[in-house]
């Protein structure tokens, strides 16, 4: 287990903070840039850990809520630059991987009918929910958070032979983030490890993977 490291995920209505085997999770809507400092301040002090004693963070990059990665890879930020440590940003599909390495295609979510996908050795991407049977052949391994995402064609999908991965908890996946980028970055493991500047993942900095802009609600007139 990673130690002294902080784990952000902002990408769902149901936000998640890790550190040292802690794992806190709440329902979070449009609250998190209220939320989230407080509640990482909270589990510093559970864990007697002082901010300057962070080795690191980790956090999910998406895809997810604009606003919600918008506010998590902030926040992460703030903690690398101010504290000269090390931020991974670990997308949800590399989450997952770590659970299902020979998955063949992952479908997240995308609310407003659209989900998230990316299929084996391609880009992740957007798509209408009705496009993802043109993506499926016999026997393809899926996996899916939620079936109910893909109800107009669940029936089709189960009778080309589609494999059904089971969901993951968001629980889970921080403890995936945490795994993956323990891998990814040595100086998780051992903080004296020199920053080698041909690697991203040794800067200081992440950005958010936006698939789809904010969700802007005009107001009546």
């Amino acid at each position: 287990m990673l130690s002294n490291i902080l784990g952000i995920d902002t990408s769902h209505d149901e936000t998640v903070i890790g550190l040292n085997g802690k794992i806190v999770a709440w329902k979070s809507v449009r609250n998190q840039s209220k939320e989230l400092l407080p509640k990482i301040d909270k589990l510093l002090s559970q864990q007697k850990i002082k901010p300057n004693k962070l080795k690191g963070v980790v956090v999910n990059i998406g895809p997810g809520s604009f606003t919600g990665l918008r506010v998590g890879v902030t926040v992460a930020n703030g903690f690398g630059y101010g504290l000269k440590i090390p931020v991974v940003g670990i997308s949800e599909f590399e989450a997952i991987k770590t659970f299902y390495p020979k998955i063949d295609i992952i479908v997240l979510d995308a609310k407003r009918g659209e989900l998230f996908i990316q299929a084996r050795k391609s880009a992740p991407k957007l798509i209408t929910a009705d496009k993802l049977g043109e993506l499926i052949k016999i026997g393809t391994q899926i996996y899916v958070d939620d079936y109910r995402l893909i109800p107009i064609i669940h029936e089709q999908l189960k009778k080309a032979g589609t494999i059904y991965i089971p969901g993951l908890t968001r629980q889970q996946k921080m403890t995936a983030m945490m795994e993956t980028a323990g891998k990814r970055n040595q100086r998780f493991l051992d903080p004296s490890t020199p920053l080698r500047s041909t690697r991203d993942d040794n800067k200081l900095s992440v950005l958010p993977l936006y698939l789809r802009g904010a969700n802007i609600t005009r107001k009546k007139i």
